[in-house]
């Protein structure tokens, strides 16, 4: 048996939460029961936001990393500090 739930909540959050809902393949009254069942299971709430980068940001980090894995674009060892300035002073000119 169900009933209905009346709450009021932030207009854009509900079209957030019933577009990740729906990316899940979930409806949204199951998301909202999910977290209903786990609360009262547990007396305690958890609220966690993952960070997200620019699509730019993780572009310019995946090439990054993909030219390090492939030793292009990357500093030699150096077994003094001196020996590091001396690169970076040879390598900008």
């Amino acid at each position: 048996m169900s009933t209905v739930l009346n709450v009021k909540i932030d207009p854009e959050l509900k079209r957030q939460a019933q577009e990740t809902a729906k990316s899940l393949g979930l409806p949204i009254s199951t998301v909202v029961s999910a977290g209903l069942r786990e609360f009262v299971r547990s007396r305690s709430i958890t609220i966690s936001d993952p960070p997200h980068l620019r699509p730019e940001v993780e572009a310019q980090l995946l090439l990054l990393s993909a030219q390090a894995h492939a030793g292009d674009e990357v500093s030699p060892a150096f077994t003094s500090v001196a020996e590091a300035f001396d690169w970076l002073d040879d390598d900008a000119d």
